[in-house]
């Protein structure tokens, strides 16, 4: 008898197991879906503007410093899809396996700091078209050494971080860039601040959820995934690292990103980077 109620419980406890999987399956393919919708609704916006620009340059109806500027938004729309596109493949490897395990690279040496202002002068034509300045204080990163790391994999997170605060900086506003090497823990900070859209104490602390987006970005910028700060929060924890956001008040927040110069040390086969300011 006691061999039967055991039986029943084993069977039911495998049934509300197979619901259980069964819905976080159904929950796991709607997630899927919308962000496929928001990808492809977002793609379509910065290739019809590349497209529209392209018609213009070739109706020999634009003078040189008109022709600049179209130019310059052409560079803008193209930063914007190449992001997507790079969170796109970074996403499906996350649906795949939860990890990013299967595009893991060679280690390198990266200085943060080249890596940094490069990014920021990738973004600034996004900023442009808001009147934003991105400015980084290099002589803050002067004594932070090269971090081993995977270079792909971290640019695309600092470009996440970046990127976000680009799209919700209030027009007008600076977005302030700057690091610190901590000797005692051997580990370098970067801080990305911007000012606009305040960020709740509550917001803060799932900012970095799957699909996350507060009700002021959400109001304010329709679209979006929510999933860039999640990703970049993966990529971060990979090489050890944190990555935090603090409020600043009711006018913006700053995102600490802070990496361990040597933990993957042994973990992977170390590649001599010759060209330390590329991404």
């Amino acid at each position: 008898m006691s061999s039967s109620n055991d039986s029943a419980k084993s069977i039911e406890a495998l049934q509300q197991e197979n619901m259980r999987l069964a819905k976080e399956l159904e929950r796991v393919n709607e997630e899927r879906i919308e962000y496929l919708q928001n990808v492809a609704h977002q793609l379509v916006a910065p290739l019809n503007a590349i497209k529209w620009h392209i018609e213009n340059m070739t109706s020999n109806r634009i003078g040189v410093e008109r022709a600049k500027k179209v130019l310059r938004s052409i560079y803008s729309q193209s930063t914007i899809a190449v992001h997507l596109a790079k969170n796109f493949a970074l996403m499906s490897n996350l649906e795949a396996d939860h990890s990013l395990t299967a595009l893991r690279e060679p280690l390198q040496e990266v200085d943060l700091c080249a890596l940094v202002i490069n990014l920021a002068d990738d973004f600034q034509p996004l900023g442009w078209d808001k009147e934003l300045t991105i400015s980084v204080d290099a002589e803050s990163l002067a004594d932070a050494p090269a971090v081993l790391a995977m270079k792909p994999l971290i640019s695309q997170a600092f470009s996440n971080v970046i990127e976000n605060a680009v799209k919700y900086a209030k027009r007008g506003s600076e977005i302030d860039i700057n690091g610190a090497y901590d000797r005692a823990s051997d580990s370098v900070t970067i801080s990305v601040r911007n000012l606009g859209i305040p960020l709740r104490p509550d917001d803060a602390a799932r900012i970095f959820d799957r699909g996350y987006r507060t009700a002021e970005a959400r109001s304010q910028y329709p679209a979006g995934t929510g999933f860039g700060l999640y990703i970049a929060l993966k990529i971060i924890q990979i090489h050890q690292g944190k990555l935090a956001a603090r409020p600043i008040g009711d006018r913006g927040a700053i995102f600490d990103i802070t990496l361990p110069v040597r933990a993957l040390e042994g973990k992977g086969r170390v590649r001599e980077a010759k060209d330390r300011s590329a991404h």
